[in-house]
């Protein structure tokens, strides 16, 4: 996985032929006081955006990402036959910078931020597949045969910790458990957020079949509910909205202390 690991230029192409069933929900959750949170699910095209809290107006970063990145991969033309593929590093880098200008220039180290991560439902020769992208933490996953994988690495520095652990487990040197446990939630990538220029998504390509399911959401899900219950609760769903529920319902439940979104996408 990487931002080489797909090219834009390729033959793949959204197609009609790609249908899917999907729900999503976002909740204010139980500590904040405005839900920052944004998702989009509008076919092929299915993105969360998590504004930055600490930063100001994070929910107008969020909603203003969306809608530019909406507007850029133009989901009504994207589900028509023969419509060219979209360019995500260009509609990406509008939102990036529509984010940026909402910042206030006297204040520049509470500008606001948004993570994002998204799918695009495609075709090519070799068949359907996902193409998934992310910025920051909010995080997507496929869910097939029982099975979770991420398809998205968090660009935080918890992350950073966890892998530095890894790395340390596979050498003679004990894993820094301690600095494990003290990592802060911090995002070392976002839209916005005082950072400048753009922010370098992660691309990654996953085959689109019959009856697998895809989870989006935000780290006020996924940091409180492990990857088994994640597998659990859409496979005991009827239905992606329902699944989209339980899931941020069962965030709440267990005692996020974030706003709580997910979107749930069903290849039918």
């Amino acid at each position: 996985m990487g931002r080489h690991s797909y090219d834009p230029g390729q033959e793949p192409r959204p197609t009609p032929r790609l249908r899917v069933a999907h729900g999503g929900l976002t909740d204010i959750g139980l500590l904040r006081a405005v839900n920052e949170d944004a998702f989009l699910a509008e076919p092929p095209v299915f993105l969360v955006a998590d504004g930055m809290g600490g930063h100001a107006d994070g929910a107008a970063a969020s909603a203003t990402a969306l809608h530019r990145l909406a507007a850029g991969m133009r989901p009504g033309a994207v589900a028509g036959a023969g419509a060219d593929l979209v360019d995500l590093d260009r509609a990406i880098a509008s939102a990036a910078a529509d984010v940026a200008a909402l910042a206030a220039p006297a204040s520049p180290l509470t500008a606001p931020g948004t993570t994002l991560t998204g799918a695009l439902a495609l075709d090519s020769p070799d068949g359907p597949h996902w193409l998934v992208f992310n910025i920051g933490d909010s995080r997507t996953c496929l869910v097939a045969d029982g099975e979770i994988r991420r398809l998205t690495r968090d660009h935080s520095l918890l992350q950073e910790a966890r892998d530095r652990g890894e790395r340390d487990a596979g050498s003679s040197d004990p894993p820094d458990a301690d600095a494990l446990a003290v990592a802060p939630n911090v995002v070392t990538r976002a839209l916005g957020a005082g950072g400048g220029g753009l922010p370098e998504p992660d691309y990654t390509v996953a085959p689109l079949r019959r009856g697998d399911r895809l989870i989006l959401c935000s780290d006020g899900v996924h940091g409180v509910v492990p990857d088994r219950d994640l597998v659990r609760v859409v496979e005991d769903s009827t239905h992606p909205q329902a699944a989209a529920g339980a899931l941020v319902d069962l965030a709440i439940a267990r005692g996020t202390q974030d706003n709580a979104t997910a979107v749930v996408v069903e290849a039918t």
